[in-house]
């Protein structure tokens, strides 16, 4: 018997049932330095009798990461520890690509400055550990005006794969009742964070022109952009006019579907699926799917919401299987630039995951294959020697 081996690559999966594109065939697939290809090689082989084999999981944007970080309020781990804890629940939840929702704000502790100082090595650091690929998806906060310098360094040194505008200050004026939960992950008490909220408040007028400067260096450079929890049309025109394409959880459905009569990704949360709607009012992500109005889902603050929830819509009859998980897989890739994934084809990173569909409202992940390597195995009786 072999076991799951990060240094040890499979060369075949047999037997299983093949998702390429929106078709399903029951050829084997063939793998060789961290590709697919079509000439089978002796080695390895997995068998994946009764089960689907799927490109593996793109999450356009996560932030649990944040919770191995700090797990309590005021509780931190060191970062090594905590980005590869949070490597290995990727793996297990069949997430080979993730964006990580980085947030660079006027806030300070968790979501400020430092932090996203600190992150930027250490994943640097966990590649050569991890088992996953792990790209930055910088979440900028809108009013964080002396953010700006480091954030357009950060994008011409190519650590960052999007840019999502966050504008989150107006609803945390209007919600006290929550500073105190804030001013924890802040680092500072209710009194510190007002001042820091009135401070960032009180440049409001520059906001517009920061956007435009952003988003120029990024349109420059041809990374994507998103504007997250777009409140009304006029906002989602304002960041398109920028080329900032992306709707990341629209507020409403008018939002998303003038975000789709434009061409645009949106991107809502799979949580929603999983949980039968949003935690913060925002449209029923099922529907928004079957609608054609939700184009990619992502684990938001949940990793394994993304391939239950893909298999959820299946369940319900919203999508079929082939569609709902091109959400999790192609499309994201897509709205990303990254052309070497999100699909089963040869030449592409063999990026896969093996599961047992045969009850759809309760998947399960028999192995995650990250650029050809077994990084999670639930059945070791299942890998062969060639």
């Amino acid at each position: 018997m072999f076991e799951p081996a990060r240094n040890a690559p499979l060369t075949a999966i047999h037997r299983g049932r093949i998702l390429r594109g929106e078709a399903w065939d029951d050829a084997s697939l063939y793998l060789a330095d961290g590709e697919l290809v079509n000439a089978p090689e002796w080695g390895r082989w997995l068998d994946a009798r009764g089960c689907v084999v799927l490109p593996g999981i793109v999450d356009f944007h996560g932030d649990a990461f944040e919770r191995q970080i700090m797990p309590r309020p005021q509780v931190s781990f060191p970062l090594p520890v905590a980005l590869l804890d949070t490597d290995r629940q990727l793996a297990a939840n069949g997430i080979t690509t993730a964006l990580h929702g980085v947030t660079h704000s006027w806030e300070g502790g968790l979501r400020g400055p430092q932090t996203l100082r600190d992150l930027i090595p250490a994943f640097d650091g966990l590649r050569r550990r991890s088992l996953v690929d792990h790209k930055i998806h910088l979440r900028f906060e809108c009013h964080h005006l002396d953010g700006e310098a480091e954030t357009v360094e950060w994008l011409q040194a190519s650590h960052v794969t999007l840019l999502a505008f966050n504008d989150h200050l107006p609803g945390m004026k209007r919600k006290p009742h929550k500073w105190k939960e804030w001013a924890d992950r802040a680092l500072t008490d209710i009194a510190g964070f007002e001042a820091r909220l009135e401070a960032a408040h009180a440049r409001t007028g520059e906001v517009s022109a920061l956007i435009g400067r952003l988003a120029g260096a990024a349109r420059q450079l041809g990374i994507p952009m998103a504007s997250h929890d777009d409140p009304a049309i006029e906002i989602r025109d304002f960041y398109r006019s920028h080329d900032c394409h992306i709707s990341e959880f629209p507020l409403n459905r008018e939002v998303a579907e003038h975000a789709a009569r434009h061409g645009s990704p949106i991107v809502c949360g799979a949580p929603n699926v999983l949980r039968g709607g949003s935690h913060v009012g925002a449209p029923r992500a099922a529907d928004l799917a079957a609608d054609g109005l939700c184009s990619i889902l992502a684990s938001d603050y949940y990793y394994p919401a993304p391939l239950h929830a893909a298999c959820r819509l299946a369940a319900d009859g919203r999508l079929p299987l082939e569609r709902a998980w091109a959400l999790v897989s192609r499309n994201p890739a897509a709205a990303l630039g990254l052309t070497d994934r999100g699909s089963i084809e040869t030449g592409r990173r063999a990026d896969l995951v093996v599961v047992d569909v045969s009850d759809l409202t309760a998947p399960h992940l028999v192995a995650t294959i990250s650029n050809g390597r077994i990084v999670h195995l639930a059945d070791a009786s299942r890998l062969h020697a060639g």
